[in-house]
C-alpha cells in the first residue's frame, strides 16, 4: 500500500496527515481533563486550607488538634524571628494632628545667621518643621455639694429647712461619666472589680468601694435596658440572623455564650448550657431564617 491514495477525482490523501488529527484531538482532550483536575485540585487545596479566620466558617470549626497546631507554629515563628521590626517592614509614623486641635504653639526662630552671623528677624516660616506631644491633663474629681439650708422665721421663730427635691439633689454619689466609665472598665474591658477600684482611685483619683461599684454596674444596666430590648427587637424582626455559640466562664462555672447577628444590630446571651431545652426560649420566638455553623 503505498503513502498517497488517488481519489476517483483525482486529489490525494496521505493517511499520516489522519493519524496526527486523530493525535491532536486525543492531545486536546487529555489538556482539557488535565486542566479540570487541576481545577479541582485548586477548589480542594482552598477548601482544605479555610478556617474559622480566614472563610465564613465559625470559632467552633476548629478542632482542638488544630488548635494546638496553631499555637505551636506561632510560638516556633516567634522564636525564629527576631525581636524589633524584621527585614523588609515598612516602617509607619504617628500623622500630625491638624492645627485646629493642637492646645498649644511654641514657636521656635534661629537667633542668627549661620553664615555672617546676623541678628535674624521673627519670621514665621509657612513650611516650619512641626513636632507634637500629646499628653493628658492632671485629672482632678470635681465634686458638687448640694446644701438644705435651715432658716429661722423672724416673725414665729419657727425654723424651716429647705426640701428635698428629687429632681434636683442626685440619688447617686457618683456622676453618669464616673458611672459610664466605671460600666466600660467591667463590662466592656472585662476588668476586675478590683482592679477597675485600683485604677479609679490611682487614675481618675476617685475612691469607691467594691459594693458602690457593683451599684453603680446595676445602674448602669437599668439605664440601658431600653436599647438592649431594642436591639433584641431588631434582631428578633430580622429576615435573616446569623448565630453562633461558644464556652463562657462564669464565676467558676462552665456556661455557654450565643450570639445573634443581623446586619443592623448584634445580641448576646450568657445561658447554663447548649442543650436545645436551654436555646429553646432563646430561638423559638425568633421569626425568619436562622443560620448556625451547625455542631
Amino acid at each position: 500500500m503505498g503513502i498517497y491514495s488517488w481519489f476517483p477525482w483525482g486529489v490525494a490523501s496521505d493517511w499520516r496527515d489522519e493519524r496526527i488529527a486523530e493525535l491532536e484531538a486525543e492531545l486536546a482532550a487529555r489538556d482539557e481533563r488535565i486542566a479540570k483536575l487541576e481545577s479541582m485540585v485548586a477548589e480542594l487545596t482552598k477548601q482544605l486550607g479555610q478556617n474559622s479566620r480566614n472563610s465564613h466558617l465559625p470559632p467552633s470549626s476548629v478542632t482542638p488538634d488544630e488548635r494546638r497546631q496553631r499555637r505551636n507554629k506561632a510560638k516556633k515563628d516567634k522564636q525564629r524571628r527576631k525581636r524589633g521590626a524584621q527585614a523588609g517592614h515598612r516602617g509607619t509614623h504617628r500623622e500630625l494632628l491638624p492645627e485646629g486641635k493642637v492646645n498649644k504653639f511654641v514657636d521656635l526662630f534661629p537667633q542668627e545667621c549661620e553664615n555672617c552671623w546676623k541678628p535674624l528677624p521673627r519670621v514665621p516660616d509657612p513650611s516650619a518643621k512641626r513636632y507634637q506631644q500629646t499628653e493628658v491633663p492632671p485629672i482632678e474629681p470635681f465634686t458638687t455639694e448640694w446644701r438644705r439650708h435651715e432658716v429661722t422665721c423672724p416673725c414665729c421663730k419657727y425654723r424651716t429647712r429647705a426640701s428635698y427635691v428629687d429632681s434636683e439633689i442626685p440619688v447617686s454619689p457618683f456622676g453618669p461619666r464616673l458611672m459610664a466609665i466605671v460600666a466600660l472598665l467591667t463590662g466592656v474591658y472585662h476588668l476586675g472589680r478590683r482592679r477597675a477600684v485600683d485604677l479609679l482611685a490611682d487614675v481618675v483619683g476617685v475612691h469607691i468601694s467594691l459594693g458602690a461599684l457593683s451599684t453603680v454596674e446595676a445602674r448602669v444596666s437599668k439605664a440601658v435596658q431600653p436599647a438592649v430590648d431594642e436591639a433584641w427587637k431588631q434582631v428578633g424582626d430580622a429576615e435573616v440572623k446569623h448565630t453562633d455559640g461558644t464556652t463562657w466562664y462564669q464565676a467558676g462555672a462552665t456556661m455557654a455564650l450565643w450570639t445573634l447577628a443581623t446586619t443592623v444590630a448584634t445580641v448576646f446571651k450568657v445561658v447554663a448550657d447548649s442543650t436545645k431545652s436551654t436555646l429553646q426560649p432563646l430561638f423559638g420566638a425568633l421569626q425568619g431564617i436562622l443560620v448556625s455553623g451547625g455542631p
